[in-house]
């Protein structure tokens, strides 16, 4: 490879020669003119990396053809370094302000030449790489763009046919089994409606998978069999029951689980802002039962968050559900599955995601515990752990990434000093330092009865 190609105008021939030669055994490639006219025909018809030019010649002075060279988009990165006999401070600063970027007073020195031009090739090099990176940059940023807005659009058909298809979906038999009736629910992953099962007529809950925009349909039915097997393993009270689950003849995947009334844990919050601890305690310490039964069968939940503990009516008397294993890990699993999907969303709620998973890091049950501990310090306290001003998601991962929790009683004074402690133990940035599940169940529930005692 060339060490630069130069362009040398000089009307002097003497001169051209020596520094021809200069440059040439330093191995450029060197082209000369012996006028202003000339050299900006060379520089126009094939632009070199530098220019020396002479400033006194026929046509053409050195500062016209420097002046010509920035008028031109093309050519007015090409470094120009002058070269006269007059050591002036005048004619120097013409030259600067013709567009020059360096001065060589005659008579020169070889050393002096050739550092002044390595240096003047090296940065326009470099200038003219990181222009290159820069416009394939934007390129790629232009073409990502594209194929955003392509997949929004993708995104909001499949969402137009998907709510189509929910409301036409009510009266349909499937597999001659269940008969979908009034829709209750819509979430992330599908649809939920009333249903019956007919041949037991027994009152049941059926969800039907939505489809993803960019998402391979056997990846889709893939991750809701995995759905149905999860929920199966979990035989546990608290957790919702999950009856059936399968494709039907027309291609309609669903899930059949119990049909269960009443409210969630998110809406109660909502409505009362902040529960008293005997209150909290009835609600968390039976998801903290189910999770550890779920953890035993070797499933991780993923998105334990207040929306999915229901309070379901069971004929007077409430009974906590955990719901929607749906995003559930497997932890035998075989299947590879990120906590971000294939259309840039994650898996799960981050304002309840635990640090490791915001990471991206490997994880096990003990992120499920974080997750718990954010929702007793919000029920207690009517409060995230991690607060701010704005509700932009990446802010809030690194407040959950760089920051540590706001003491507990330092939101709510009445709490007791050993109950914060579990909490804030439980939102140990190190999953070795969260206590188990029992151990919080457990705690809990001895809290509540002091409490009532004590009332």
């Amino acid at each position: 490879m060339s060490a630069g190609r130069i362009v040398i105008a000089d009307d002097n021939g003497v001169n051209r020669m020596l520094l021809g030669g200069i440059l040439e055994h330093a191995g450029y490639d060197v082209r000369a003119a012996s006028d202003g006219a000339e050299a900006l025909r060379m520089i126009e018809t094939d632009p070199p990396e530098m220019v020396l030019l002479d400033i006194q010649m026929p046509e053409l002075s050195g500062y016209d053809v420097s002046r010509a060279m920035r008028a031109r988009t093309e050519l007015a990165a090409i470094p120009v370094v002058f070269i006269s006999a007059l050591d002036d401070v005048g004619e120097k600063v013409r030259g600067f302000e013709a567009g020059g970027v360096d001065y060589v007073t005659k008579p020169f020195e070889a050393a002096e030449v050739l550092a002044r031009v390595s240096s003047q090739v090296k940065l326009f090099r470099l200038q003219r790489e990181l222009a290159e990176r820069n416009e394939l940059l934007q390129k790629r940023n232009l073409e990502l763009q594209r194929r955003n807005v392509q997949l929004a659009l993708a995104h909001q058909r499949t969402e137009r046919v998907f709510v189509a298809l929910s409301e036409a979906l009510t009266g349909t038999l499937l597999d001659e089994t269940y008969r979908l009736e009034e829709k209750i629910g819509e979430g992330g992953f599908g649809a939920v409606y009333r249903g019956t099962h007919l041949r037991l007529q027994r009152p049941v809950a059926v969800k039907v998978l939505r489809a993803i925009g960019g998402v391979d349909s056997d990846v889709q039915l893939a991750r809701f069999r995995r759905e149905g097997i999860a929920a199966c393993r979990i035989a546990h009270p608290n957790a919702v029951e999950v009856l059936d689950f399968g494709v039907s003849s027309t291609g309609i995947a669903y899930l059949v689980m119990e049909l269960l009334s009443g409210t969630t844990f998110g809406t109660l919050l909502r409505n009362s802002h902040v529960l008293p601890l005997p209150r909290t305690a009835a609600i968390v310490a039976p998801v903290c039962d189910a999770l550890a039964a779920a953890h035993a069968a070797g499933i991780v939940h993923r998105d334990v968050k207040p929306d999915n503990v229901f309070l379901h009516d069971a004929g007077g008397s409430e009974v906590v559900k955990v719901v929607d294993f749906g995003i559930a890990k497997l932890v035998d699993d075989s299947l590879p599955e990120n906590d971000v999907t294939q259309h840039g969303t994650f898996i799960g709620t981050p304002v309840y995601m635990a640090p490791e998973r915001l990471m991206g890091s490997s994880y096990d049950t003990r992120s499920d515990i974080y997750s718990v501990g954010v929702m007793l310090y919000l029920s207690v306290s009517g409060y995230l752990p991690f607060t701010t001003e704005s509700t932009n998601i990446p802010e809030m991962i690194k407040l959950h990434l760089t920051t540590k929790p706001r003491r507990l009683r330092s939101v709510t004074s009445e709490i007791d000093p050993r109950f914060e402690e579990v909490v804030m133990q439980t939102l140990a940035y190190d999953p070795e330092h969260r206590p188990a599940l029992k151990e919080i169940a457990t705690e809990l529930r001895r809290w509540s009865a002091a409490t009532q005692s004590a009332l």
